[in-house]
């Protein structure tokens, strides 16, 4: 009986440890963005920073950490191409342990922001790696659901942060927030040494001429043989806006406008409850954590369709949720301030859709193996670019009324709405090499 290729494989122990240390970066990721959108309003007490007196500043403390991540995706996503999957996968995250160790002895908020945008490059360089890696180990009818396990961890983050942050208000203000972002610190130590023992991407390798490790690696972790993995002409940097033209003007639209309204009201739903009249900071908190169970849940749902379904249906439907709950919030929230809770966790969980699909499927599955990292790495600086928008932007807009705010969130969904509807193409079932074939130019 002739043995299965990788891309033909059954799921096996190995796909989901190989998955599950890839999404530990992404949980990093969630937990450190979910602990700053909280502890956020404990920062602004120390350093008296308020999102009305000083917007520009306190959007900054909120938004230093995806600057970084705009220049650490496409920087590492490029040095993962050139350097492999493996050595990054490592070195990213000993970035991030340092400037987040940094960012919690922070002695000013000028401290901060520098420490939390060079934390940020670790993070956002985190992204192309993992999501990379996955999607060259797994097999073609699988690898939707892995990739969906693998982001899934942002919202795993997102609930320890929630925990956290409750359980270390009682240390008063000046300790507390410094304690939260240790912790993130703390949580990506041992993910670095366990990276460590994972091995190479085959298909990079095979890329890189070293067929005979490529073939070791595949049948002693797989027991698979290579198959056309990997089979695939060499393509140059600057073929992202020739060649793949197309699936790259898909992502980076759609994935910037998405982000604009992602993190734009993600980041402010702390401070948006306070706003509002919830003035209890462990209320808030406890609302942080029990937002984050229904997320996962919206996860795990995505992953038992996505490979059945495909992408295109679970893109478009999640877009058209957060249209409706953009428009929807200025009106419910003059009825009650405890309707935001219910809101966000709708607009939290079906974001997931759209969100999880741009960010660690389509954006790995759209490129050859030699572009997959760059390729990657550019859509999520230019993501993080638009969160950055969104974030900046959306106090000075909101000045003006809720409506004003909500409104220039619509706008960027309805965009990203309707390019993924022109130009989202469906790649469940194919293998990596048979989509970057299909959408080439």
């Amino acid at each position: 009986m002739q043995n299965p290729t990788l891309d033909t494989a059954k799921l096996s122990r190995f796909h989901w440890i190989l998955s599950t240390l890839a999404g530990m970066g992404v949980l990093i990721d969630g937990y450190d963005l979910s602990v700053i959108g909280f502890s956020v309003l404990l920062i602004s007490k120390e350093f008296k920073v308020s999102a009305s007196s000083n917007p520009l500043v306190y959007a900054l403390i909120l938004s230093s950490a995806l600057i970084g991540m705009a220049v650490g995706g496409v920087t590492f996503g490029r040095l993962a191409d050139r350097l492999g999957r493996k050595t990054m996968f490592t070195i990213d995250l000993l970035f991030f342990i340092v400037f987040a160790a940094l960012s919690a002895l922070s002695r000013n908020v000028f401290q901060l922001i520098l420490f939390r945008a060079l934390m940020g490059i670790g993070i956002g360089a985190d992204y192309p790696i993992s999501s990379t890696i996955i999607s060259e180990f797994s097999p073609a009818k699988q690898r939707g659901a892995l990739l969906m396990y693998g982001i899934m961890y942002y919202w795993v983050g997102t609930l320890l942060a929630g925990v956290v942050n409750f359980l270390t208000l009682g240390l008063g203000v000046k300790l507390s927030w410094r304690v939260s972002l240790l912790v993130g610190a703390l949580l990506a130590i041992p993910v670095v040494a366990a990276r460590g023992l994972m091995p190479e991407s085959v298909r990079w390798l095979i890329q890189k001429k070293k067929i005979e490790e490529a073939r070791k690696i595949a049948e002693e972790r797989i027991g698979a043989t290579l198959g056309n993995a990997g089979n695939e002409t060499p393509r140059k940097t600057a073929e992202l806006f020739t060649t793949y033209l197309k699936p790259t003007l898909f992502l980076l639209v759609t994935w910037f406008c998405f982000d604009v309204g992602a993190y734009g009201l993600g980041f402010y739903t702390a401070t948006l409850y306070k706003e509002y009249g919830i003035n209890s900071l462990s209320k808030i908190a406890l609302f942080g954590a029990l937002s984050a169970p229904f997320p996962i849940l919206s996860y795990y749902a995505l992953m038992r369709m996505i490979d059945r379904y495909g992408r295109r249906i679970p893109t478009l439907l999640g877009f058209g949720v957060m249209l409706a709950v953009l428009l929807v919030l200025p009106y419910l929230i003059r009825v009650n301030a405890l309707t935001l809770l219910p809101l966000f966790i709708i607009f939290a969980s079906l974001e997931q859709w759209p969100g999880g699909t741009l960010s660690f499927a389509y954006s790995v599955e759209l490129y050859p193996t030699s572009l997959r990292g760059v390729g990657q790495g550019l859509a999520t600086s230019v993501s993080r670019i638009g969160a950055i928008l969104g974030v900046t932007l959306f106090p000075l807009i909101q000045k003006q009324g809720l409506v004003y705010g909500t409104l220039f969130f619509v706008s960027f969904i309805i965009v990203a709405l309707v390019v993924s509807y022109f130009l989202a193409p469906e790649t469940k079932n194919y293998t990596l090499e048979e989509i970057s074939s299909k959408v080439a130019r």
